[in-house]
C-alpha cells in the first residue's frame, strides 16, 4: 500500500502540475569554431529566437538532429575517455601537469560536436529547439516506463475491489486521480501543451532510437537508465 501512495505521488508530480515550457539547452561553447558559426548565421535566425514564436519541427531536420546526437554522445564518450586517462597518468605520478592534454579533449570534444552540426545542415537554433523538444518528450516516456503507472494503477484496482464497500468509496478518488494521471502521461498531455501535437508526433516516429541515446547519456552520466 505504501509503494501504491508513493507512486499516486510520483504520478502527480509527473503530469499533474502545470509544465512551463522548457529552456532551451545550452548554446554550444566551440571556441573558434562558435565564433565562426555564430558569424555563418543568418540574422533570421536569432530573430526566430523569440520562445513564443512556435518551432515547426520537419522530418528532415529530425533525421539530422538523430545522427548529429548520436556524434555528440560518442564525442562526449571520446573525452571523458580522454580525461580519465589524463587522470589516470596523474595519479600514477607519470605526469604531474597533464593540463593541456585535458584541455585538448575538451576542444576536441566542441570541434567534433560543431562539425557534428554543420554535417548535419543544422543550426543552433534548430539544435536548440529540437533539443528542448526532444528532451521533454523522451523523458516523460522514460520516467513513465520506469514508474510503470499504468502497473500500478491495475494493481489498486484489484485491491479496491478486495475491500469493503466502504473502504473502496475512500479510495475512489484516488483511482480516479492516478487514472487521470495515467492518461495525461501516456498522451503526453502538458508537452503537447507546450510543443504542438505535430511536433511531439513526429518525434515519436524516431522514439527508439532516441530512446537509446537518452539511455546512453544517462548511463555516460553514470546514472540508472532503468
Amino acid at each position: 500500500m505504501r509503494k501504491l501512495l508513493w507512486v499516486l505521488f510520483a504520478a502527480g508530480t509527473l503530469a499533474g502540475c502545470k509544465k512551463d515550457p522548457a529552456p532551451a539547452p545550452a548554446r554550444e561553447e566551440t571556441g573558434v569554431a562558435a565564433d565562426k558559426d555564430s558569424k555563418e548565421a543568418s540574422a533570421e535566425d536569432f530573430q526566430e529566437l523569440d520562445d513564443g514564436k512556435p518551432y515547426v519541427l520537419t522530418q528532415a531536420k529530425l533525421d539530422a538532429y538523430v545522427g548529429y546526437q548520436r556524434k555528440v554522445l560518442d564525442a562526449y564518450a571520446a573525452m571523458n575517455k580522454a580525461l580519465q586517462d589524463a587522470k589516470a597518468r596523474v595519479d600514477s605520478g607519470k605526469d604531474v601537469a597533464d593540463l593541456s592534454a585535458s584541455m585538448k579533449a575538451i576542444e576536441s570534444k566542441a570541434e567534433s560536436e560543431s562539425r557534428a552540426r554543420r554535417e548535419a545542415g543544422l543550426t543552433e537554433l534548430d539544435v536548440n529547439r529540437i533539443g528542448a523538444l526532444v528532451t521533454d518528450v523522451i523523458t516523460q516516456r522514460h520516467m513513465s516506463a520506469m514508474l510503470d503507472l499504468s502497473g500500478e494503477l491495475k494493481k489498486l484496482e484489484e485491491m479496491r475491489a478486495r475491500l469493503n464497500p466502504e473502504q473502496q468509496k475512500e479510495l475512489a478518488p484516488q483511482i480516479d486521480t492516478m487514472r487521470k494521471r495515467v492518461e495525461e502521461t501516456e498522451k503526453l498531455v502538458g508537452v503537447r501543451k507546450v510543443h504542438g501535437d505535430a511536433n511531439v508526433d513526429l518525434v515519436l516516429t524516431r522514439e527508439q532510437e532516441l530512446m537509446l541515446n537518452y539511455q546512453d547519456m544517462l548511463r555516460s552520466f553514470g546514472a540508472k537508465s532503468q
